[in-house]
């Protein structure tokens, strides 16, 4: 199976800010924060040129994780220190061997206090985006949903 077909499962993940694949039948795919696009480019670049299966990249307060399925290579940002982080290789590996289907929505939007969040943007980029420029100093702070 192709991680291509479950890449939103991926994008949509807790803790994800962007994701790209790079698939040899098909062009590179991104989601997510634009401000991070041609910085996953780099880093699959940098990624061909190591003979290992995974590596991880430190920017700030984010790390990329680049790791090598089936044939597929991902790329993807999340705040350093995320929970997912602990079983995000294990994700990607689950999803290029099965297709999902279509991501699901979360059953019930609505907090204890009755008022509704938001799932995203209408600009398609993750709910977990921030700014690169707030990983160079910023104290901001990510928590997990």
């Amino acid at each position: 199976m192709s991680l291509l077909a479950n890449m939103e499962h991926l994008a949509s993940a807790s803790g994800v800010v962007a994701v790209t694949i790079d698939s040899p039948q098909h062009p590179r795919a991104f989601r997510g924060a634009e401000a991070w696009s041609p910085v996953l480019e780099a880093s699959l670049d940098l990624f061909t040129r190591t003979d290992e299966d995974t590596i991880r990249l430190v920017i700030g307060q984010h790390t990329i994780i680049v790791q090598k399925e089936h044939g597929q290579t991902v790329a993807v940002v999340l705040p350093t220190g995320h929970a997912i982080a602990k079983s995000l290789r294990r994700m990607i590996r689950r999803l290029s061997k099965k297709d999902r289907g279509p991501v699901q929505p979360p059953r019930s939007s609505v907090i204890s206090a009755g008022t509704t969040t938001g799932t995203g943007s209408s600009t398609g980029e993750s709910p977990n985006a921030a700014p690169i420029a707030a990983a160079a100093g910023s104290s901001q702070r990510y928590v997990a949903a």
